[in-house]
């Protein structure tokens, strides 16, 4: 995990301390003393939209005789709004696992204007910094600066010292608020050779500068801005201006050169004799007898694959820990509570008892970043999974993942590449799903009735990866379900007598049912009846002018209304909304619009549906499904206008 011949190796620009160019830095201001341009600030001119600006971070790392990774850092921030004022909440992550990593030299100050118009200095009490255990890899230091507001210059520093360089981080230059400066200077170990691949919008240039005496190389941008959270959003890293480095070599004291991990083959090789990884496989684990002959005695490898893994899931508890590699799969078994990767392990080692062709599959989760097939290093990959093969068909399974049906991809992997670990039989391969998609169905039977209200019954059916996400969420939480799916989004909506079916049968729609009621808005003579309901699509997610990352929707999307209401008897419709089909150029995003009025009966019908038959849209096609959504949700959101028969025009 910490082996930096692990990291992900994008591009060979090796540096090597006999061939540095001189540079020089630009001092920064002394901790602590601000610049009359810092105090005068209240705007961020290149990202107006900021709560905060990041003024500068700025880091050196170095080497001592032990050639211990330490890492001096200072970071200074402005608060140029309310929101901006969660960022005196500060806490620094470290690997205190066996000690590796420890931070000291914590300092942190926070500058406000008094009733003079100077600004006036306080110091953060070492008393209120505190360190806490994340798990057990991970510790943070905590503190919170006090009295900031709108306007305060906080500032922050540290020293990081790590065993050993294995502990190298990728440098990012970009945050969720904007960054004004932002510098890090590196120094080589001698011998060692590193290469580094810089992440960089073409508007956005990075300076880069060595020095041949000391073996330094420094990296530096300036105006960078902010990288916010966007719907539908995949991994942030992999938008984030960085740089990443990678150890590729060391020369040996006589002259000998070592190259870490070059071909996939080899990373195999490396993992199957690694204590956590391949040493966890090929055990036996004390598993029921009555189970496994149970097993045995199926005839489908398919229902095997089931059954084994529902009886992981329902042995083992997750302790919220991920990565790829395992403390011990046996004593995780006997304690029945493990990490991501023992769990997964474990799973594996039970599928292949069962008979089954199993494999352990590196996953990169979507949320950790963009697999390069042609660099084969495991850092790439955020955890481990397990693949099996029947027949022409492939399975991934993540034992840690409860409510995920045995044949359906994880969500968190759907759309990424993975690596298969196997000499023979593995390599790279892509995650796609084409059977499974986020589907709903949406039945609503309702009345009107005669004061203006819309009473009735509605019936939600989710399918595939949107049944997963609404389990999940009602296990947890049963009292907040109607609001987070139903209610939020539309006012005055009321509803009782929720009934989840299906719940214990994945292989099954998750039917949602309940009684509802809203009031219909009433514009004197005339009465507007909204039938978008339930659907999740009531506002525009695409708001934004600009955005900087993909649309990533993981998966293709079917959601169809069908809506029956009945009108009290002297009411009617005035007009009734047309008949639409909108369609992308490209068909791959549509709706359906189709309105009905069946006079005999007084009732309106209306369906709608919205098909999205692609996963992921790239940034450069942002503005066009921007205006489709726009259009899309004013065809959702048009209502219905009634008005009393008596009302009518002569």
């Amino acid at each position: 995990m910490l082996n930096c011949a692990m990291k992900p190796l994008y591009a060979f620009l090796l540096f090597f301390i006999s061939t540095f160019s001189c540079f020089s830095q630009s001092p920064l201001p002394e901790f602590g003393v601000f610049t009359d341009e810092e105090k005068a600030l209240t705007e961020c001119s290149f990202d107006t939209e900021a709560d905060a600006i990041v003024l500068f971070d700025d880091a050196t790392s170095d080497y001592d005789d032990q050639h211990r990774l330490i890492t001096r850092r200072r970071i200074r921030i402005k608060v140029l709004k309310e929101k901006g004022i969660r960022y005196a909440d500060v806490e620094i992550p470290y690997y205190s696992e066996g000690d590796f990593e420890y931070l000291s030299d914590i300092a942190a100050i926070v500058g406000n204007t008094g009733p003079d118009g100077n600004l006036h200095v306080q110091e953060v009490d070492r008393k209120q910094v505190f360190r806490q255990k994340i798990n057990q890899y991970y510790s943070a230091v905590k503190f919170a600066i006090p009295n900031v507001k709108v306007g305060s210059i906080i500032e922050y520093q540290y020293t990081s010292i790590k065993k050993h360089y294995g502990g190298l981080e990728d440098w990012e230059f970009q945050r969720e608020i904007p960054t004004r400066h932002s510098r890090y200077t590196l120094s080589v170990l001698p011998n060692a050779e590193f290469a580094y691949r810089v992440h960089n919008k073409s508007y956005l240039p990075i300076n880069i500068k060595s020095e041949k005496n000391s073996g330094r190389i420094l990296f530096e941008m300036h105006d960078i801005g902010g990288l916010r959270n966007e719907p539908y959003m995949d991994s942030r890293k992999d938008y984030l201006q960085r740089v990443e480095f990678q150890l590729s070599g060391y020369q040996g004291s006589f002259g000998d050169r070592r190259k870490y991990m070059t071909t996939w083959n080899e990373v195999v090789r490396e993992l199957m004799v690694h204590p956590g990884f391949g040493r966890q496989l090929n055990k036996r684990l004390a598993v029921s007898d009555a189970f496994m002959k149970d097993i045995q005695l199926m005839a489908s490898p398919l229902h095997k694959m089931a059954a084994v893994y529902r009886y992981v899931q329902n042995n083992l508890t997750w302790n919220g820990i991920g990565g790829k590699f395992a403390d011990n799969v046996k004593e995780a078994w006997e304690k029945k509570k493990g990490s991501n990767p023992e769990i997964n392990l474990i799973l594996i080692n039970l599928l292949e008892e069962a008979g089954l062709e199993v494999y352990p599959l590196l996953v990169s989760e979507r949320g950790h970043g963009k697999v390069n097939p042609d660099y084969p290093f495991i850092d790439q990959f955020n955890t481990v999974m397990a693949y099996v093969v029947i027949g022409k068909d492939y399975y991934v399974l993540d034992g840690a993942s409860y409510y995920t049906p045995p044949t359906t991809i994880p969500f968190s992997v759907v759309n990424t590449m993975a690596f298969v670990v196997n000499r023979k039989k593995g390599g790279i391969i892509t995650l796609t799903e084409e059977r499974k998609m986020n589907r709903d169905h949406v039945t609503i039977l309702a009345k009107v009735n005669p004061d203006g209200l819309l009473a009735g019954n509605a019936i939600i059916n989710s399918y595939d990866y949107s049944r997963i996400p609404r389990e999940r969420s009602y296990r947890r939480n049963k009292s907040n379900f109607g609001e987070a799916y139903f209610l939020k989004n539309i006012p005055g909506l009321k509803m009782d007598s929720l009934q989840l079916d299906n719940l214990d049968n994945d292989t099954l729609p998750l039917i949602q049912q309940f009684n509802f009621s809203m009031p219909v808005t009433n514009t004197g003579d005339y009465h507007l009846l909204r039938l978008n309901l339930f659907t999740g699509l009531e506002n525009n997610p695409f708001i934004s002018d600009t955005r900087f990352t993909n649309i990533d929707y993981g998966c293709r999307q079917l959601l169809s209304l069908n809506a029956l209401v009945t009108l009290p008897g002297d009411w009617q419709p005035e007009t009734l909304p047309r008949d639409v089909k909108l369609i992308m150029p490209d068909t791959s995003i549509s709706i359906t619009r189709l309105c009905f009025y069946e006079k005999e009966n007084n009732r309106l019908s209306v369906r709608y549906t919205v098909k999205t038959d692609r996963p992921v849209f790239p940034a450069d096609e942002y503005p066009a499904v921007k205006e489709f959504y726009k259009k899309m949700t004013d065809i959702l959101n048009e209502q219905i206008v009634l008005r009393k028969k008596t009302a009518a025009r002569p």
